[in-house]
């Protein structure tokens, strides 16, 4: 069973959304966001609902290759999606900044990093997501 690729990207600009929202609010009362939330958390939400999506289908666990292709593939859509949100914020006074000081090289390796941490979350949590599907459906 392979995860609802669309569906995830839809779930995850959702709370990407929410996210960039939320900071806004935040802001208005002096109150900043730790940067690595926005990374961290659209990928969980998301996964865990595909997740609970997987074993409403299936009603049995993944096996762990295919757990691993599935957030494989769903960490490509976030790459995807990343890279064609890239215009909106590209004259950013602060991607402007990092853009001009900070080495390229040094850049790719962040960009990365942060694929590689989105990978290990959509990976934890979409056998998380699994779990909590078929423990509801023994209810």
């Amino acid at each position: 069973m392979h995860v609802n690729l669309i569906r995830y990207g839809l779930l995850w600009m959702a709370a990407s959304v929410a996210m960039l929202l939320l900071g806004l609010l935040l802001a208005q009362f002096g109150v900043e966001m730790p940067a690595g939330l926005a990374t961290v958390l659209p990928p969980m939400f998301a996964s865990v609902l595909e997740g609970m999506r997987i074993a409403q289908a299936t009603r049995a666990p993944l096996s762990g290759k295919a757990a691993w292709v599935n957030a494989a593939a769903m960490t490509g859509v976030v790459a995807v999606l990343t890279v064609v949100q890239l215009p909106l914020y590209w004259n950013n006074p602060v991607v402007v900044e990092a853009r001009q000081t900070v080495p390229i090289l040094f850049l790719t390796g962040v960009c990365v990093l942060l694929l590689a941490v989105i990978l290990m979350v959509n990976r934890l949590f979409l056998g998380h997501g699994i779990k909590l599907g078929l423990k509801r459906l023994q209810e």
